[in-house]
């Protein structure tokens, strides 16, 4: 073959337009895919920590309207539900702590920390740290601060945008009915 029949070759398949839905289909579709791929698992991301949160409130909702003494086995029952409500893909965490304003010293003290899980008690060194954190309140006010951590895995492992991991939730409330709650070991 010579130059010109080769031009000649490149000029006919360059004007021929057969084939060209297939071929730009053909590049198309991956990326369309990915982007239908990211969205869904960007979705279900945000679903899931909003479902996260939500059950946090939950049940620190449902222990701030405790008047009678909390144990072992109600925040067995906490842990239960939030599975219920997140239906997590791996072991899921809880860690309730009442927590007390001392306006004398301007610090806050933990006065019980149970946990169920991954957690560790909350110390009060440890709830110092947490000043920024935690609400204004008046002298010997108490909170209940509920903290939750539940696995998250994505329908679609999008590289960059959503991968494995533990969704962390940190939520108080006030005692409604009771001045504190009261944790009991029996």
């Amino acid at each position: 073959m010579n130059r010109s029949s080769i031009l000649c070759h490149l000029r006919r398949f360059s004007a021929d337009t057969r084939g060209n839905v297939a071929l730009e289909s053909l590049i198309w579709l991956p990326f369309i895919l990915f982007v239908l791929a990211a969205t869904f698992s960007l979705h279900d991301a945000f679903r899931y920590k909003a479902l996260n949160t939500k059950a946090a409130y939950t049940i620190s909702d449902a222990i701030s309207r405790e008047t009678d003494p909390i144990d072992a086995s109600y925040l067995d029952g906490m842990i239960e539900l939030l599975d219920f409500l997140v239906r997590p893909g791996g072991d899921s965490s809880l860690r309730v702590t009442l927590v007390r304003y001392n306006d004398n010293d301007g610090s806050y003290e933990a006065e019980w920390s149970q946990t169920r899980g991954s957690f560790s008690a909350l110390q009060t060194a440890q709830v110092t740290d947490m000043y920024d954190q935690l609400p204004h309140m008046l002298h010997n006010e108490r909170v209940i601060v509920v903290e939750t951590e539940t696995y998250y895995d994505p329908p679609f492992a999008i590289p960059g945008l959503t991968g494995a991991g533990l969704f962390y939730n940190f939520g108080f409330t006030r005692p409604r009915f009771a001045p504190k709650i009261v944790w009991s070991d029996g």
